[in-house]
């Protein structure tokens, strides 16, 4: 086998083991929302969201919220379908939590 081939394929397999949960958050970064709010619009705590991240990026080997992102469709973990879903499923609460925070 390739070596570049048993490289990308390593990669891949790390970043499909991500949950549904787990690609909500990413979508949610994805979508530039940073820990506080989507802590409100997921109803978890802000530890919970800064705990789930540094999981998410410790399975996929990021750096970053931006390296995860781009790690995620990179390997078509994320699609912009998957972030448009994402976005519309929470649309509401997220209008809700940006105008009580006024930064809509």
């Amino acid at each position: 086998m390739d070596f570049r081939l048993a490289i990308l394929e390593k990669k891949y397999e790390r970043t499909r083991s991500l949950t549904l949960r787990e690609k909500e958050y990413l979508s949610l970064v994805a979508l530039g929302f940073k820990n506080p709010v989507i802590a409100k619009v997921l109803f978890v705590s802000f530890s919970t969201v800064k705990k789930t991240l540094e999981s998410i990026f410790r399975k996929i080997k990021a750096k970053d919220r931006a390296n995860a992102v781009a790690i995620c469709f990179m390997h078509e973990i994320l699609t912009t379908r998957h972030v448009n879903d994402v976005f519309q499923k929470y649309e509401s609460r997220i209008r809700e939590v940006l105008e009580k925070e006024n930064t809509y």
